[in-house]
């Protein structure tokens, strides 16, 4: 039992590793986007005001 009890274990670092990894994109995905809106406006001319990015770590 031992080594399914650690299977177990195993399987549910993996799944918070994951979800911690979805987050990291997911963010980086939002960071990306308005970055190359602010590229976009830049390149047309317009002021573009610098955000306050809260990290969340």
């Amino acid at each position: 039992m031992a080594k399914l009890q650690d299977l177990e274990e195993r399987i549910d670092r993996m799944e918070r590793l994951t979800e911690d990894l979805i987050k990291k994109v997911a963010r980086l995905n939002v960071e990306n986007f308005y970055l190359s809106q602010r590229v976009t406006a830049l390149e047309q001319g317009y002021e573009y005001r610098n955000p306050v990015l809260k990290t969340s770590s």
